[in-house]
């Protein structure tokens, strides 16, 4: 079976709070339940979440599409997205070796 990393960056920052930081956890579950409706992606999609605010982490490591939970994320510190940038490199850089 072939198998598909989805690294999603997400932007967790001070200016995401509010009305922005709820679209975002929105979209995901949106994004989320329709790759659910489609039968190759339930087989291939594995999705993991690295947020960015004032560091960035991965919340959640690639996991199978079925089994996919989404965790409560919230809007704080500045935007570090250089730091996600190379996080998910290397987590795409170690998943090839």
């Amino acid at each position: 079976m072939r198998r598909l990393p989805v690294y999603l960056l997400l932007d967790t920052s001070g200016s995401m709070s509010g009305e922005p930081i709820e679209a975002v956890k929105n979209g995901v579950q949106v994004m989320i339940s329709s790759l659910r409706q489609n039968p190759q992606a339930i087989e291939t999609a594995f999705i993991s979440v690295i947020t960015f605010d004032s560091v960035a982490q991965q919340i959640i490591p690639l996991t199978d599409l079925a089994s996919f939970q989404m965790v409560d994320i919230k809007a704080t510190g500045v935007t570090a997205l250089g730091e996600a940038l190379k996080l998910v490199a290397n987590k795409i850089d170690t998943r090839s070796s």
